[in-house]
């Protein structure tokens, strides 16, 4: 399955970003850098991350799910695979 939604351009433009903040990451711990830095920009990465799925799970709410609804078909099972991705990300 695609993923849903037809902005690729904008996620994988928040993609490069987050892929810019680990290798930021990388480069403070390799510099010896101080460890409330660091932790702040392992705040800035994580919730970049979140956000960006949080993009995405909108994207599959409104499009996938929507459409199995709207087909009356697969319903419990898109229900359940976003209670299952719902709880992982609420940890």
């Amino acid at each position: 399955m695609a993923l849903c939604g037809d902005d690729h351009p904008k996620v994988l433009a928040r993609i490069n970003r987050i892929e810019g903040q680990v290798r930021g990451l990388k480069k403070m711990v390799k510099e010896d850098r101080d460890c409330m830095q660091v932790l702040k920009q392992i705040a800035a990465a994580s919730g970049a991350l979140r956000s960006l799925g949080a993009v995405i799970l909108e994207d599959h709410l409104k499009g996938c799910v929507a459409t199995a609804f709207k087909n009356k078909g697969g319903e419990d099972d898109r229900i359940s695979q976003v209670v299952e991705i719902f709880n992982k990300f609420s940890r």
